[in-house]
């Protein structure tokens, strides 16, 4: 989510004032993300959208030459822009629940003419020559009946699970701080736990006893305008990070020391010296020769080898 502080009218004495954005980056580590921005802030006021994987007690305030005189979490139902999607949810909530009510009338209707029919005895009449066909039909009818409002009583059951989930979303946590300070700059921080970069293995092997591991970082959807980096630790045991500048960056390159390679032409399994301790595991795929053979989990540190297919 784009950090765009909003302008927002609080009380009759406060000026409505707007933060401009500026430079932003994050840093993506294998449990989470640290995002990091400057804000220009005119009035001495500015309310920063935080987003849904906001991580609580996360948020870091500085004022540049000048002070942060207050900050103040804002809860998802108190946040008038989470509180027009809450109310369109539980409307669509409310909408499901009579839908779920009118099916469950229809499904006892259709029950109980169901059973009417199968309950009936077989009487021959003028108008009704052949009364054993009619009673089936009857009965076929009602079940026929059922089984459609089986049907939709399973897509809007389906439909009102998605509607709470996305209304407990909507609802919980901080969606958004609001920020005092003393001076035109402010700079901000927080965690995020939904965004990470992921470990992706390269296993290469050139057929004549030379190999190479290498390391990428699988990254989620990258926003415009902000830079990024990847750091191989944990937010709570941060470590150094480096720019990466796509969203498949190759972080490190290993010699692999290859002591056999067995199966079919090619190979599918391999053994090794063991790689470097202390990398993450992951993904890895396999090439041999320059040609790509398949995918497979992958240990990571210590790993004396790799097959394909488990």
């Amino acid at each position: 989510m784009r950090l765009l502080p909003l302008a927002l009218f609080l009380f009759p004495v406060l000026v409505c004032q707007q933060a401009v954005a500026g430079q932003k980056s994050v840093t993506l580590y294998l449990d989470g993300a640290r995002v990091e921005q400057e804000l220009s802030v005119s009035g001495g006021y500015l309310e920063l959208p935080l987003p849904d994987g906001f991580a609580p007690g996360s948020l870091r305030v500085k004022a540049p030459g000048g002070t942060v005189l207050r900050v103040e979490l804002v809860p998802a139902e108190q946040d008038r822009r989470r509180a027009g999607e809450i109310a369109r949810l539980r409307e669509r909530r409310g909408e499901l629940q009579d839908r779920m009510d009118a099916l469950a009338r229809r499904e006892e209707i259709f029950s109980a003419a169901a059973r009417s029919q199968s309950g009936k005895a077989p009487r021959k009449t003028k108008a009704n020559p052949d009364p054993v066909v009619t009673l089936q039909q009857g009965t076929e009818f009602a079940l026929n009946q059922m089984e459609a409002v089986y049907r939709s009583k399973r897509k809007c059951r389906l439909a009102l699970d998605s509607v709470e989930r996305e209304l407990t979303a909507a609802a919980k946590g901080v969606a958004s701080a609001r920020i005092w300070i003393s001076g035109a700059k402010a700079r901000v921080s927080y965690l995020v736990g939904n965004a990470r970069w992921i470990p992706s293995y390269d296993l290469r092997f050139s057929g004549e006893g030379g190999a190479e591991l290498l390391l990428h970082a699988k990254l989620p959807q990258r926003e415009k305008g902000v830079q990024y980096q990847v750091a191989r630790g944990t937010t709570a045991k941060q470590a150094t990070a480096e720019p990466v500048r796509d969203d498949f960056p190759v972080l490190a390159r290993y010699p692999l020391t290859a002591t056999r390679a067995a199966g079919a032409d090619p190979p599918e399994r391999f053994a090794f010296a063991p790689v470097e301790a202390g990398l993450p595991p992951g993904d890895a795929a396999l090439y041999w020769k320059g040609e790509y053979l398949g995918s497979a989990p992958f240990s990571g540190g210590g790993s004396t080898g790799f097959t394909l297919g488990q």
